[in-house]
């Protein structure tokens, strides 16, 4: 019947939330957490507190959560497992996801000692975590696009969502990309400001040890 509208089943309502959790975390939190980084650690000591906060803190428990009804969504429809592109393509991203967070601790934590002492060059690890961040994001905003435009109808029959979905989705990755590599240009400053404290470092170590009761050079001239 014309103008009939079908009430949303209960895995559907699962699927909504977790789409809704989803693009909050990956397609929001995320490059927010990574927008932080780029901009903010050339201003202040504090921008790693501001990061982690934001891609573990927050986005974890939103993850894990949209994750959950994703997966409860498919028990209550019986649609089978990992039978399709949206469902493995999601549980890989959620794993890439909390290896993102295990290597980036890791990192912090765990300096080389050559680069901790303020010799050496930048530890490969860390250029890779940030390659590794921006292609996590890639993959998910593919996972987006496959959850409305194929995973929806297919799942629920019940067409495909509304041409704005797709709109919003190329805005938000130009808008993104715009973002990210315009903050690219923060990188001299970044480099010269590490390059500066890892000199600081370098002459502090090399700098003799003036034992308490012995006189110093300068107490000497």
């Amino acid at each position: 019947m014309p103008g009939l509208v079908i009430p949303l089943l209960p895995f559907e309502k699962y699927i909504i939330g977790h789409a809704v959790l989803c693009v909050i975390g990956f397609l929001g939190l995320l490059p927010l957490g990574a927008l932080l980084a780029r901009y903010t650690r050339t201003y202040s000591p504090a921008w790693f507190t501001a990061h982690w906060i934001v891609q573990f803190a927050i986005a974890g428990p939103i993850i894990i959560t949209g994750v959950a009804l994703g997966i409860h969504a498919v028990e209550l429809a019986q649609s089978g497992g990992t039978n399709d592109v949206h469902k493995r393509w999601g549980i890989a991203i959620f794993v890439l996801y909390l290896a993102q967070l295990a290597l980036g601790a890791t990192i912090h934590y765990y300096k080389p000692r050559a680069w901790a002492t303020g010799v050496g060059r930048r530890p490969f690890q860390n250029y890779f975590h940030a390659a590794f961040g921006l292609l996590l994001i890639a993959f998910a905003m593919f996972q987006v696009r496959t959850g409305f435009r194929s995973e929806w109808p297919a799942q629920t029959g019940r067409g495909p969502v509304s041409n704005g979905a797709n709109v919003f989705w190329y805005v938000w990755i130009i808008l993104l990309a715009l973002a990210y590599f315009g903050g690219l240009a923060l990188l001299f400053r970044q480099f010269r400001q590490e390059r500066e404290v890892r000199q600081n470092q370098w002459t502090e170590m090399k700098r003799p040890i003036v034992h308490e009761g012995q006189p110093s050079a300068a107490t000497e001239s």
